[in-house]
């Protein structure tokens, strides 16, 4: 059983950059960044959410000179500019370079956090972004997830094997592009070998007696959703949801 149609990873990625750059645009400010007199400028961690790119995490880092915002979104795939934007009445919008087309976007700052929308070639969705020194822990919550990292903590897994449930408990941790981690069933537990989260893919292995179990995933609508190949001998799918 094979995976749906997913857009691709470069049109994710500008959509994830869309939703970081409205977090630069929600303030305005007439003066050189000063964290105390301008509730914009800094650093924000947050997700893009959408029907075609399901969670992804990205991080945007903001600065405004008279107005004038400029900055760096940082995504999965790389860093993408921020080309321009205005605020009035509270309101945000703004414009960004997605590889020679452009996105705009729209959002609101409400006590370090900016929310709302964004678009580009019909594509749409919502975004929110935590100001990290403000809003989010620097380190991790209480369940040690790092802000920005939908991947660590644990997960309720289920696989399908010929039509019969398969149920897991996946532990995973997210250091950069590198995930670790174990699967623990009935049966015992596995660590996690080659796991890496990179463009808004998950994969790891389970190496068992009798083959290696290669896991593949994205994040859509919450959840952890995907295939597995049984060392060529066996696929189908599986999906997991955060405790």
């Amino acid at each position: 059983m094979r995976s749906r149609k997913i857009m691709p990873l470069l049109v994710m990625v500008l959509l994830v950059a869309m939703s970081s750059a409205v977090s630069a645009a929600t303030f305005n400010n007439a003066a050189a960044p000063d964290h105390h007199s301008d509730p914009v400028s800094g650093k924000y961690q947050g997700t893009a959410k959408g029907d075609s790119v399901g969670e992804l995490p990205l991080t945007v880092e903001i600065k405004n000179m008279a107005g004038k915002l400029s900055g760096s979104i940082d995504t999965p795939n790389g860093p993408a500019p921020i080309t321009g934007g205005t605020f009035a009445d509270g309101k945000v919008t703004m414009t960004f370079d997605a590889g020679g087309a452009v996105g705009t976007i729209t959002g609101m700052l409400k006590e370090g956090v900016i929310s709302g929308n964004w678009e580009l070639g019909g594509q749409t969705g919502t975004f929110e972004l935590k100001k990290m020194d403000a809003a989010m822990p620097a380190k991790g919550d209480a369940k040690g997830e790092m802000a920005g990292d939908p991947i660590s903590g644990e997960w309720d897994a289920s696989a399908d094997a010929g039509g019969m449930t398969i149920n897991f408990t996946l532990k995973l941790k997210a250091e950069g592009e590198k995930v670790t981690g174990e699967s623990v069933s009935d049966q015992g537990s596995l660590p996690l070998s080659n796991g890496s989260w990179k463009d808004g893919k998950l994969s790891f292995a389970l190496d068992t007696p009798n083959g290696a179990i290669t896991l593949t995933a994205m994040i859509k609508d919450g959840k952890l959703v995907g295939e597995y190949d049984f060392a060529g001998q066996a696929t189908g799918p599986w999906e997991a949801k955060k405790k």
